[in-house]
């Protein structure tokens, strides 16, 4: 069985990875995994520099700076990235069974995820307009409404976890009781 969390950033998706990963629920954690493949000469690196441009990358690692300047400034660039992205992500999930993962790119993701249950987190807007706004530093109004609007909350999902108010033990043991796991 594999499951997948999405939502729009911020909604705590992670935290509730974190939280399954706590009681031995296995998980895979995209961010984690993007940080690993945008290491100099590995494969979300080099497929950055050939597909987007040397602008995007560093000796260090990808230029994520640069990266966010031009999402915010042409959101499509997110669309493209997506493009040269998700299918090393997906690449990394082939074959592996019984886990949860923080996939929330299948919904905007030009590639097909293989999982069977979905599960939903979402928080009131303006919550998460302020988590946002305090966790990237972005006060572009414009932006914000863009990443929110980009996710559709009434996604058809088989759970929905609530995270107005934060995440709690009821809820993760629920959760793992519903998923079977």
């Amino acid at each position: 069985m594999i499951a997948v969390i999405i939502g729009v950033p911020f909604s705590g998706k992670t935290t509730l990875l974190k939280k399954l990963k706590e009681k031995n629920i296995k998980v895979f954690h995209a961010d984690s995994y993007i940080t690993e493949i945008y290491q100099p000469r590995q494969i979300g690196y080099m497929t950055i520099k050939e597909e987007l441009g040397e602008e995007y990358i560093t000796p260090t690692g990808i230029n994520r700076k640069a990266i966010k300047t031009e999402v915010e400034k042409n959101p499509k660039f997110l669309i493209r990235l997506n493009e040269v992205i998700h299918p090393i992500i997906k690449a990394r999930l082939e074959g592996k069974d019984d886990y949860v993962a923080e996939l929330p790119i299948i919904t905007s993701s030009p590639i097909k995820f293989n999982y069977d249950k979905v599960i939903l987190v979402k928080a009131d807007p303006e919550i998460l307009k302020q988590r946002i706004s305090n966790k990237m530093n972005v006060e572009n109004e414009v932006f914000i409404d863009y990443i929110i609007s980009k996710w559709d909350n009434n996604i058809e999902s088989d759970i929905v976890i609530d995270t107005t108010n934060d995440i709690t033990e009821d809820q993760v043991n629920d959760l793992i009781k519903k998923l079977g796991l």
